[in-house]
Order: C-alpha cells, then sequence, then structure tokens
C-alpha cells in the first residue's frame, strides 16, 4: 500500500475578479492522501503591520479556500507569518484550527515549536517547518527559525516517533533559479540525519529536485496561488509535487507542471507552455545531479538580482520609515554576501563584454 503526499508552494490567497483561487485546479489538489502548502499571508484584519515594502493580509474568511481545497498542512514559517505581529499570527492559527488544517513551524506560547506526526495508511509521517531571517518572535508565540543544529535535532527526535520525516524550508535568495552550495550542502546534511523528504519556498520561483541518497529534495516549489504583479518578471510557472511513499520511503515522484492565470488562480499547464515548465525544471535538476552549482558561478548567476531587488526594498523602507532601515541598509550592504555579490557582479560583466567582443 503506498500513500500519496501532494506538495505546492508559496500561497497567498489573493486573485483579481472576484475569482476563488484554487477553483481550476480542486481536481488535482484532492487527488492525495495529504496536501501540503506554504501560506504566506497572515488570516487577520488586526494586528500591528511590520514595517516592510509588502504586507501580506487576508480576511479571516479567506480560510475557507483553503478548507475546501483539501489542504490538510501548512508552513506557518515564512517572512511574512509575523506581518500583523503577535495578534496577527495567533487569529491565523485560530482560522487554520477551525477548519481543521493543522500547521508546522509556529505556535503559540514561548516554547520551540513541535513536529507534527500525521498517519495515513498505516504509515506515519513527521513534519517539521523552518524559515530563514533574523528576526525574534514577539513575545508569547514562536516561529521555527531555520538553524542547522537545531533541524537536525528535530529530526532525529521525529525520527523516532514516526516512519518518514518531511522538512519544509522557507529559505533561498527570492527571484533566482538555482539553491546556493550551502543550501545543497545543509539538504543533503538534514537526509544524512533522517530526513526523507525536502520541501523548499521563498524563492518565488521553481528551482530543481535532486535524489540524494534515499531521499529527495525539491529546492523550491514556486509560487503556487499567488499575485504574480508583483514580481518584474511575472513569473507565471508553478507545479504540484506528487510524491508516493511506502513504510521504507519513497516509492516514485512525479512533478505536475502549473501555470498562474491573469486572475492569480493556478492551472495545470498545457501544450508548448506545459512542455517549457517541463524543460526548465528538467534543466535545473541535471544542474544539480552533475554537482555543477559551485560558489563562484553562483554568485554571478544571483549577484545582481539579489543587490537590485533588495534595494529597492530598502529604498522603499528608508522613503517610508527613515533613518532605522538606511542604518540596516548601510550594515546590510558590508556583509561578506555583498561582497561576493558585488565581485560575482563584476566577474560577470566581464565575461559578457569578454563575449561580446569575441562575437
Amino acid at each position: 500500500m503506498s500513500v500519496r503526499l501532494r506538495a505546492v508552494g508559496d500561497i497567498l490567497l489573493w486573485t483579481r475578479n472576484g475569482k476563488k483561487p484554487f477553483d481550476l485546479i480542486l481536481h488535482e489538489l484532492q487527488q492525495k492522501d495529504i496536501l501540503f502548502g506554504n501560506l504566506e499571508t497572515v488570516l487577520s484584519e488586526s494586528g500591528e503591520p511590520d514595517r516592510k515594502r509588502w504586507v501580506n493580509t487576508n480576511p479571516p474568511g479567506a480560510g475557507v479556500h483553503l478548507r475546501d481545497a483539501g489542504f490538510d498542512l501548512l508552513s506557518v514559517a515564512n517572512n511574512h507569518t509575523l506581518d500583523l505581529g503577535r495578534d496577527g499570527f495567533l487569529k491565523t492559527l485560530d482560522v487554520l484550527e477551525a477548519h481543521g488544517i493543522s500547521y508546522i513551524g509556529g505556535a503559540r506560547g514561548d516554547a520551540r515549536p513541535q513536529g507534527l506526526v500525521i498517519e495515513r495508511g498505516g504509515i506515519t509521517f513527521g513534519f517539521l517547518g523552518y524559515t530563514r531571517g533574523m528576526f525574534r518572535s514577539p513575545e508569547g508565540v514562536r516561529v521555527s527559525r531555520l538553524k542547522k543544529r537545531t533541524i537536525i535535532s528535530d529530526i532525529r527526535a521525529l525520527k523516532a516517533r514516526c516512519d518518514i520525516v518531511i522538512v519544509s524550508l522557507h529559505w533561498g535568495i527570492e527571484n533566482v533559479y538555482y539553491p546556493s552550495p550551502d543550501q545543497i550542502r545543509l539538504a543533503h546534511s538534514l537526509i544524512d540525519s533522517g530526513a526523507t523528504l525536502i520541501l523548499g519556498h521563498h524563492s518565488h520561483t521553481i528551482q530543481g529536485l535532486e535524489r540524494y541518497n534515499d531521499g529527495l529534495i525539491a529546492y523550491s516549489l514556486g509560487n503556487f496561488q499567488f499575485d504574480t504583479e508583483l514580481f518584474k518578471e511575472k513569473i507565471k510557472s508553478s507545479m504540484i509535487l506528487s510524491v508516493d511513499f511506502d513504510r521504507n520511503g519513497i516509492r516514485n515522484y512525479t512533478v505536475i507542471p502549473c501555470i498562474i492565470n491573469d486572475d492569480f488562480q493556478p492551472e495545470v499547464a498545457r501544450g508548448e507552455i506545459r512542455e517549457a515548465v517541463e524543460r526548465w525544471i528538467r534543466k535545473c535538476s541535471e544542474r544539480l545531479e552533475n554537482g555543477e552549482i559551485t560558489r563562484r558561478w553562483w554568485y554571478e548567476e544571483v549577484g545582481e538580482e539579489y543587490l537590485t531587488y533588495n534595494m529597492e526594498s530598502y529604498l522603499y523602507r528608508i522613503r517610508h520609515h527613515g533613518i532605522a532601515p538606511l542604518v540596516e541598509c548601510v550594515v546590510w550592504l558590508m556583509t561578506p554576501f555583498c561582497l561576493n555579490c558585488y565581485a560575482g557582479v563584476i566577474r560577470n560583466r566581464l565575461k559578457q563584454r569578454h563575449r561580446g567582443g569575441n562575437a
């Protein structure tokens, strides 16, 4: 007997023209035993808005769309879960519980959130969720931060209670198409420590999949139901990851290519669009499988996008909130990560100039 998990990436719940977010994809979402997604919005109309460029919120009533789509659990460990502070976070948990939806990566109280165990078909699945970032959880709530030692400890503890451990990671760099060498090393360490499946998100792009030992790593599932107008490239490609398990682990897996339409609804991709999404996933995955993502190459690939995107965010915050984000920006510009990006941008431009001169 096998158990099917279907997993999707970032969910915002904003739509256009009064459309329901999942109406065009329900038939695929509901072919599952467990359905997972990353909830990248607060379900609340109260709370203190964070000082950031985009604050993602929905009224509590939007929770019905998640229930009707059949989501069994959602990760609340991401960079938007505290967009309305403690009050908004607590209201979000209330809404999920009211609709019978479990969650990982965050909890009430000051103790570290525990793993969630779900049983299906005689197989027990343990879920953990974490997010990158240097934030501090408000008093009385806790969001799990991505720390290697903590995650490995949690995996080993949870593995003693279940057959399969699945880890959700909100990580990486936004708007880029490849995970960093550091992400790859971390993912391998988590599989070596007992995880079977890693579900990544945050980049808003589809990244590659990698079979590593007995595990599977989806470095980024991309946007699933999202406002594509927020991105300069208006990224519309999406996917559903479908994984079949038995007691020994992963039996097989497949990717269902999707597209996000102009009303921000995901639907199954057809024809040439489907083929293009499949080619892209295959290209990214082959680069991972072949070990081609080196530190030097990666900074050349992502440096300009990372610096431009984050500088735009800082400039917005400086205009609206003054001196504090200005100081943060100055410190950020001198971080080792930014210094490596500067070097990557310079090398990349020199390569382009050299190629142009040889054309």
